[in-house]
């Protein structure tokens, strides 16, 4: 989703590697249309085995202080962002929830500006070009809002932008494979689910065939390898700011897969957002010559103001 000339070509492998993650998780929306309506222990049949899948391909432990920045990122990532998801879900129309959790693209870069990092311009304009696009894309007539879900929507977009940050910035821990570093966040969310959805949901779901089928596609390909994907971009110096934009084509192909298996009509509204969410993708494109900070921005308005101050005086 970007233009090659502008990097080099080891990045782009490893952008498109990182994009193939939210094209697995825009699959995740039709998957879900057949499981039971119990979304944390859907949550925790999704999280927990993929995690014993990673970790079973790439054993290791981290050790010492990366064991609390796993559950950190593991409440982050999964137990915290499916938790407010489920919260969400139950109080909003799907449509909204997917809108405002796309958020995080906006909410990733003010996180990166707080940690003291330098955050380009358009580091801020595409992630609304791309948000605006999502809610075309998803939003339909009049809805009533849930001040809980609201609450819970905002949230996960938090959650996610955080999480996705400090992914980004921790990186991976000594002697450890990403795909290990991977797992063990999903096996710490996944282990904060269970209690979780004991308490608010009971006992677990039994899965028909069918449920068993969506479960494991779910685990397998929409979290498992997604993430593996996705987080994989984000060690391999995907910045976090390019990657939060990414997940913004998880709603288009969710869009997409629905026209074309669900035979779900595609309004000239939707195709705008389709087309605004991907020119967010190469508008947010910049390189090392050309990234203005944003404090640059507003240099020859300061310093226009300071003239002015001393002409006063």
């Amino acid at each position: 989703m970007v233009d090659h000339r502008l990097l080099p070509r080891g990045d782009v492998s490893t952008l498109l590697s990182c994009a193939a993650g939210p094209f697995l998780f825009g699959t995740a929306f039709l998957a879900i249309e057949h499981l039971p309506a119990m979304p944390l222990w859907n949550a925790v049949f999704r999280v927990l085995p993929a995690g014993l899948a990673l970790i079973a391909l790439r054993p290791a432990r981290p050790q010492g202080v990366w064991c609390a920045r796993m559950i950190v990122l593991g409440v982050l990532n999964f137990s915290g962002f499916f938790g407010c998801q489920a919260i969400a879900a139950h109080r909003l129309p799907g449509a909204v929830v997917s809108t405002i959790s796309a958020a995080q693209c906006v909410v990733v870069p003010l996180v990166v500006l707080t940690l003291g990092q330098r955050v380009g311009v358009r580091q801020f304009t595409a992630p609304m070009l791309g948000l605006f696009g999502v809610a075309l894309l998803v939003l339909r007539g009049h809805t009533q809002l849930d001040t809980a879900g609201v609450a819970a929507a905002a949230a996960l977009a938090l959650l996610s932008a955080t999480g996705m940050v400090l992914t980004r910035r921790w990186g991976v821990p000594p002697a450890v494979h990403p795909l290990s570093a991977v797992a063990w966040q999903m096996l710490a969310g996944g282990l904060i689910l269970v209690p979780l959805a004991s308490a608010f949901e009971g006992a677990p779901p039994s899965l028909s065939v069918s449920q068993f089928g969506a479960t494991a596609w779910l685990a397998i390909a929409a979290t498992a390898l997604a993430f593996a994907l996705f987080f994989g971009g984000l060690y391999r110096g995907v910045e976090a700011t390019t990657a939060s934009r990414l997940m913004l084509l998880g709603p288009v192909v969710a869009v997409a897969l629905g026209w074309l298996f669900a035979h779900e009509t595609l309004t000239m509204l939707q195709v705008a957002g389709i087309l605004l969410v991907l020119a967010a993708q190469f508008g947010g494109v910049e390189t090392s010559g050309t990234t203005r900070p944003l404090q640059a921005t507003f240099a020859p308005l300061a310093s226009r103001m300071r003239q002015l101050r001393h002409a006063g005086t």
